[in-house]
């Protein structure tokens, strides 16, 4: 009967203390799952997805919002009114020491133009005997101008043949 007492007794208390373990399980991986940190992916098995920005920018924003962007260039007569790209240079002469370039237009309109010449988007910095040298101003979007040179050769093709 000792015994049988002994066993029922350490029976009960090992079927306790199981559950107890399991509570304390339970308990440990719900505190890890709420310290979990949410990284905003989608959860592929529900197939639904929110966005959490978490100091992040919308993504789907206009950045252009409120700025002032021309969206078409205002016209303008003459050189002026031309963009260094449209331009095409068709030679170059020198008088009284000061060199001069004849450009054409895309409608083959012909203009003689110096240094220090002003074009839509830069203007004429530099003409020797073999080319003339611009200098781009490109307007950026969120601001700020940037310049860049740009070269216009009299002959690119024999000059590509003598290298």
């Amino acid at each position: 009967m000792k015994y049988i007492f002994i066993s029922l007794f350490l029976l009960s208390s090992l079927l306790i203390f199981s559950q107890e373990r399991a509570q304390t399980d339970q308990t440990e991986n719900r505190a890890e799952e709420e310290t979990q940190i949410d990284d905003g992916l989608p959860d592929m098995m529900s197939g639904d997805f929110i966005y959490r920005p978490q100091g992040r920018r919308d993504p789907f924003w206009d950045l252009l919002k409120g700025k002032n962007v021309k969206t078409t260039r205002e016209v303008i007569e003459g050189i002026q009114g031309l963009m260094i790209d449209e331009l095409d240079l068709e030679g170059i002469s020198q008088q009284n020491g000061i060199y001069y370039a004849l450009v054409k237009d895309p409608k083959n309109k012909p203009y003689v133009i110096r240094v220090g010449e002003i074009v839509y988007d830069g203007e004429v910095v530099k003409i020797d005997s073999k080319s003339v040298t611009f200098k781009k101003i490109l307007t950026v979007a969120l601001g700020g101008k940037k310049e860049k040179e740009i070269v216009k050769r009299i002959n690119p093709d024999e000059e590509e043949k003598q290298k």
